[in-house]
């Protein structure tokens, strides 16, 4: 896979009123142009137990490489000295605000007392497509097509190209008003089999139908946005192939597929968005229009990194330790923009590489903010989402299970 530099669909202005986007387009930066807080000293020689997630880990073995710390990463989060996850992880954690060195660090993300989570940063989520096989499939500006495809244009597009998969043919789909034709051959190369891959992120698509509730957690705010999921979802496992490699789209955030396939292997993908089927009877929110919620991808949340606080004392240490180089030290800072890929706490974002210029400059373009979910709620989404797998024949009671099982997920109670 390669990722390029590509140019934004010219989508409909996104409504927003007090959102995250208007602070990040103008502070979103290359992370070596802003200077960083001088907290962090070099770390004595000391050993570290981390518990981490696949795409987290990349940042705890950079600072081990960098101030020459012995690493253990652990499956036993109660064994660790510093906890890096995807949600916010349950348990008996230190108040970072506690700690003076900790709570200077913690300033710079705007937290200031009662914490015992620090943000890692934020990643564009969507589904991901080699751009070569878009242009392939539906000639050059593929993606920005896509990207503006409404909910009919979208699915029908899924599902026109599944059955081409199975069988080449000429086929016209229409996207973003305009009608492109699938070509009468399989283009040299390709070898994808299937639409989608399996998620390497669930919960992060929630976000849209979260919007449109107005972040309101009512049964009658949520119950109509869940819908537009379970369509999303159910298209999705319809037409899904049999492993990443022979997938076209696979849903995730940029961190998830710089961890798991390398950065040199990713230049070359463009992002489309996650479309749920929401129409205008689902929006409750003033904040954001259909067009806006369909036609950007989310900047969603990547983790965060915690402390132990029954950790011994020579463990807090070196926790204290790697929090304060990941979040004060400029090393530390491109673990988070060039390893893993993020947009910092404190707006800072590297463009070194054509696929993380392409996210700062979507960024600047628009985005949907991310959800922020516990370790657990995260969890109970992605297990709702499973109980689809399989499912040949959906029905009325399908739905409603579904929908029930997210409003479940989400600690929303009739």
């Amino acid at each position: 896979m390669q990722i390029v530099k590509y140019a934004a669909a010219a989508l409909p202005v996104l409504l927003l009123a007090g959102c995250s986007l208007t602070d990040i387009q103008s502070a979103v930066l290359p992370a070596e142009n802003t200077a960083t807080i001088e907290t962090a000293p070099t770390a004595a020689p000391q050993a570290l137990t981390v518990y981490a997630s696949a795409p987290l880990a990349p940042a705890a073995k950079a600072y081990a490489a960098a101030q020459g710390v012995t690493l253990t990463l652990t499956d036993d989060a109660a064994q660790a000295d510093l906890l890096m996850t995807d949600h916010a992880p349950s348990g008996s954690l230190l108040d970072v605000t506690s700690d003076t060195l900790l709570a200077a660090a913690a300033a710079r993300a705007d937290i200031t007392d009662n914490a015992n989570t620090l943000p890692l940063g934020r990643s564009l989520y969507g589904y991901w497509a080699s751009a070569d096989v878009l242009n392939a499939l539906l000639g050059d500006g593929a993606a920005a097509a896509l990207q503006g495809a409404d909910w009919e244009e979208w699915s029908d597009f899924v599902e026109t190209l599944s059955a081409w998969l199975a069988e080449p043919k000429a086929a016209t789909v229409t996207l973003n008003g305009a009608d492109y034709t699938l070509p009468d051959t399989r283009p040299d190369g390709m070898t994808a089999t299937g639409v989608f891959a399996a998620p390497a992120d669930r919960a992060s698509g929630y976000t849209a139908a979260l919007l449109a509730a107005d972040g309101t957690y009512t049964s009658d705010a949520l119950t109509g946005p869940l819908n537009g999921v379970y369509s999303a979802v159910t298209v999705e496992w319809d037409n899904m192939a049999d492993s990443a490699e022979n997938a076209v789209f696979r849903r995730a955030k940029l961190t998830d597929l710089l961890a798991e396939y390398g950065a040199d292997a990713c230049q070359g993908l463009v992002l489309v968005p996650f479309k749920c089927n929401l129409d205008e009877s689902d929006l409750t929110t003033e904040e954001y229009n259909l067009d806006g919620l369909l036609d950007y991808p989310v900047l969603a949340d990547v983790g965060c990194i915690a402390i132990n606080a029954d950790t011994t004392a020579e463990g807090l240490k070196a926790a204290k330790s790697a929090a304060l180089w990941l979040y004060s030290n400029g090393a530390g800072e491109d673990a988070l923009t060039e390893t893993l890929g993020v947009v910092t706490p404190w707006n800072t974002a590297s463009d070194s590489t054509a696929v993380l210029a392409a996210q700062v400059e979507q960024v600047g373009t628009g985005i949907l903010p991310g959800t922020t979910f516990d370790t657990a709620t995260a969890e109970a989404l992605t297990a709702n989402e499973l109980t689809l797998q399989g499912s040949e024949k959906h029905t009325k009671a399908e739905r409603t299970a579904f929908v029930d099982g997210a409003l479940a997920a989400l600690g929303v109670s009739e």
